[in-house]
């Protein structure tokens, strides 16, 4: 009986000490893709209607009390929709690698996204492109709004250094494809 009880002893202080630093325990595996995390799911939604030249859906997605907004008014995002929106509008970006930042857990979030464009160059190929969006938590809501260069980066993270991003991909693609569709992380642009 002494035995099992010290047996017992020793697999609870591992268990302990496994869980030493975490800041929670959970058996739940950690998701593959962005899919199943809303910041993330809306971090997608946005990319794919930027892809999409949606500027009018891009608008209402993005907090319209505040300054993180693409246009001054509905009516004026558009008239800025994609001349070529027709024949994209029902595609969605199907193969993705993103980075996800924790900014501040579970209010703000940011998302460096890497997938094929929709659109075909002069050469006829679609190529791979990166589009980077803030999503931050107000009033128990997400929000997006892109980000294009390294002020507005600066603006979002202040004075703290980006820790180690996560990274998702679709669950579509392969092992080697993976490496391909991995995008740089964003200290090192």
């Amino acid at each position: 009986m002494k035995k099992i009880l010290a047996f017992i002893s020793v697999i609870a202080v591992v268990g302990m000490l496994a869980s030493c630093g975490n800041d929670e325990v959970t058996t739940e595996p950690k998701p593959k893709t962005c899919e199943p995390i809303e910041p993330c799911k809306t971090a997608l939604q946005y990319a794919t209607y930027a892809e999409q030249g949606a500027d009018d859906k891009l608008y209402k997605m993005e907090d319209q009390t505040g300054e993180h907004k693409s246009y001054d008014s509905l009516e004026k995002a558009k008239r800025y929709v994609a001349e070529d929106f027709q024949q994209y509008k029902n595609q969605k970006i199907k193969k993705y690698g993103v980075l996800e930042y924790t900014l501040t857990k579970n209010q703000s979030y940011l998302y460096k996204f890497k997938y094929r464009t929709f659109r075909k160059n002069e050469n006829g190929i679609k190529e791979l492109t990166t589009l980077t969006v803030h999503v931050y938590k107000k009033n128990e809501k997400y929000y997006p709004i892109e980000v294009f260069d390294y002020p507005d980066l600066k603006k979002i993270q202040g004075d703290r250094k980006l820790e180690s991003p996560q990274i998702y991909y679709s669950s579509n693609l392969t092992s080697k494809e993976k490496g391909k569709f991995k995008p740089k992380a964003i200290e090192g642009e």
